[in-house]
């Protein structure tokens, strides 16, 4: 018991240095928590102490929590308690007692453990059948980093998915379970710097509050929509094909309303359901939705036809949602490089999903989701009603 203690103990020493903090008064004599982000860590020596130093703070931090694991696993400790004095770590580093326990956010140290412990998972839990899995993972990290630019967001977005693959993987052990806690804990460590420094432009800048509160509001009724491939994918093609028939003749009726009664343009419900340009169209979006989604769930089988409306419903709205925070790189008018990366991101990780449930294949998964990122990137076709069919059709020819 007191060598336990002791490790963990240890542990929480370690992480108490805080070399950006160290090198602040050394190099600068300054208190780097009073310059910058005013977080004694990896990124803030970054700005405030220039690259080499940052580098060294960087490899530091990093290496602490890995350093207390390994001193836990020399004086041969349980796996638990080797694992509990690396978190010590993280902790030291957020609650150093010389500092009146006011340190940084751990984010460096965690980052640290969690790739000794991927080591670990993969040397000993993995199999080659998961590499395909990881991979995606991988892309869709680099993805989303190349993206937005930022390593909180990257984080807040993909760790959610590692700590259960991990445990898809390779079960339920004290290394994959201590992997979902860094996980978590980066999670939250992530969101509340997203939340503090505003890493991401939100459209209340770029737009104005009421044009976002109705775009928020037009994307909330829009995701709706995926009950339309969850009624396909999980009951008969008869209830799906009639709740999406009643549904496109309601929105038929509401179509003949509109364009007999223009007064309404100016109601606040118009402006939440029909898009900018809209309501000179003989047929709004969602109509369009429906007459593509009827189609699709008359023509193609279950299991394609469910994962095409998966990709017309989340694609089409991903690719518009990251296009309006993250407008850097036009392919076509109105159109990014980033909103397709995101269409195809969450088009590939709808396969995925689906592949567990249903017998698809993955080159049907990359080809129908390349081709329905493809179809959303053109300016002039209308996505709504041609992604999802196209796509369905490039998987049916790989059958």
């Amino acid at each position: 018991m007191f060598i336990s203690i002791l490790t963990i103990i240890i542990g929480y020493l370690l992480g108490t240095i805080l070399m950006a903090y160290i090198l602040g008064r050394l190099v600068r004599g300054i208190d780097i928590r009073e310059h910058g982000s005013r977080n004694p860590g990896a990124m803030n020596a970054f700005k405030v102490l220039g690259s080499p130093y940052g580098i060294v703070t960087l490899l530091f931090d990093m290496s602490k929590g890995v350093l207390a694991i390994f001193i836990a696993h020399l004086l041969r400790v349980p796996t638990v308690v080797i694992l509990a004095s690396g978190f010590a770590a993280i902790v030291g580093h957020t609650f150093p007692f010389y500092l009146r326990f006011k340190g940084g956010r751990g984010a460096a140290t965690a980052y640290g453990i969690l790739i000794w412990l991927l080591i670990i998972i993969i040397k000993n839990y993995l199999t080659p059948d998961s590499a395909i899995p990881f991979a995606f993972f991988l892309f869709f990290v680099i993805a989303c980093y190349w993206v937005t630019r930022s390593v909180n967001v990257t984080a807040f977005a993909g760790f959610p998915a590692l700590a259960p693959l991990i445990i898809w993987h390779a079960g339920f052990n004290p290394y994959t379970i201590f992997t979902a806690i860094i996980c978590v804990y980066l999670i939250s460590a992530s969101a509340i710097t997203v939340i503090k420094t505003g890493d991401i432009k939100s459209e209340v800048e770029a737009h104005g509050r009421k044009v976002v509160k109705i775009k928020l509001i037009r994307k909330t009724v829009r995701l709706g929509a995926i009950l339309f491939p969850l009624l396909y994918l999980g009951y008969t093609r008869k209830l799906a094909g009639g709740f999406t028939a009643v549904a496109l003749l309601l929105f038929i009726i509401f179509e003949i309303i509109r364009r007999m009664r223009p007064e309404l343009y100016g109601k606040r419900a118009l402006e939440i359901i029909l898009k900018k340009g809209e309501p000179t169209c003989m047929l709004s979006g969602y109509t369009l939705y429906l007459i593509s989604a009827l189609f699709i769930i008359l023509v193609f089988p279950k299991d394609i036809g469910g994962l095409s409306l998966l990709f017309l419903t989340l694609g089409n709205l991903v690719a518009e949602l990251v296009g309006l925070n993250f407008p850097r790189v036009k392919t076509f008018p109105g159109k990014t490089l980033e909103g397709s990366l995101g269409c195809l991101c969450i088009c590939l990780l709808s396969g995925f999903i689906v592949m567990i449930f249903y017998d698809i294949s993955l080159l049907q998964v990359i080809i129908g989701s390349l081709v329905a990122a493809f179809i959303e990137s053109l300016p002039r076709l209308e996505d709504n009603l041609f992604m999802g069919p196209i796509s369905a059709f490039s998987m049916w020819l790989l059958r």
